[in-house]
């Protein structure tokens, strides 16, 4: 905690007009293949609304990845049960079929397998989106670059230009870039895997302050977080899981850092709200 200031502080406010249901996701299913040490998943349902902030809370283990990595296909083999996007049944096999969905994930993994450390801000952002600005087989530099730019601002992100070297940017600011990336793709919904691990205080409220504004304009966020206060703090609604099986949904108003650990360890004291 900063000195002087209270752990509330840390959190922007939330008031924000929550709209109609954007994401369902029913009796989600996923059988990891052998050898593999991902956790299984079983029955998982739940929605997102536009303008929502709806927080994924659980022990390590607990499947809270897997859950994002299964919505957006990259499982699809191994997975079971329905993605519904504004009440339509979505075929997602693959990410690249989750993004024309409308449907965004930033890993938990930033510099692993989020970013390309020796590339540049700009290519960093154009990752996913090839298609968009290449014709007849060459790249529309302006195009790009426009977009560069307009996403560093809009994210507030701190470097020179876009062709500073991603991996020289400080944890902060490596995240804006993911974020700058991942809403370039103009997503409805946006998961985010740990979007404020390994960043100073300073850099987690820019992030915290960012959510809120995406969901003030529309977007349903998605928000995993390995720390109780941050999920209580940034969201509207939490769902908890313990070994790959839905065990809580508590409303911001409810959640205590008591009641969600008591969900998260699949204890009899289950608040749903």
């Amino acid at each position: 905690m900063m000195v002087g200031r209270s752990v509330e502080d840390q959190y922007p406010k939330r008031n924000v007009k929550i709209g109609d249901v954007v994401l369902e996701v029913k009796n989600l299913g996923f059988t990891p293949p052998k050898g593999s040490f991902k956790r299984s998943l079983k029955d998982i349902s739940f929605n997102v609304r536009s303008g929502e902030v709806l927080g994924i809370a659980g022990l390590a283990g607990a499947g809270r990845s897997e859950v994002f990595e299964s919505i957006v296909g990259k499982h699809a083999t191994c997975t079971t049960g329905e993605i519904l996007m504004d009440g339509k049944i979505m075929q997602i096999r693959s990410p690249k079929d989750a993004i024309a969905a409308g449907i965004s994930f930033a890993t938990e993994d930033r510099k692993g397998t989020g970013l390309i450390l020796g590339r540049s801000i700009g290519d960093n952002i154009s990752l996913p989106l090839y298609d968009r600005y290449a014709s007849f087989g060459f790249m529309r530099d302006g195009k790009q670059k426009k977009d560069w730019l307009e996403y560093m601002k809009k994210l507030r992100v701190k470097a020179k230009s876009p062709a500073v070297p991603v991996g020289s940017l400080s944890g902060g600011n490596q995240q804006k870039v993911i974020l700058a990336r991942w809403l370039l793709t103009k997503p409805k919904v946006l998961l985010l895997d740990e979007p404020t691990r390994g960043i100073d205080v300073g850099a987690k409220e820019e992030i915290y302050l960012l959510i809120n504004e995406l969901a003030a304009s529309g977007l349903a966020v998605v928000v995993i977080s390995s720390e109780l206060p941050e999920v209580i703090g940034i969201c509207d609604r939490i769902i908890t899981l313990c070994e790959g099986r839905l065990t809580g949904e508590i409303s911001k108003e409810e959640a205590t850092q008591e009641i969600l650990l008591t969900a998260a360890t699949n204890r009899k004291e289950v608040v749903e709200a």
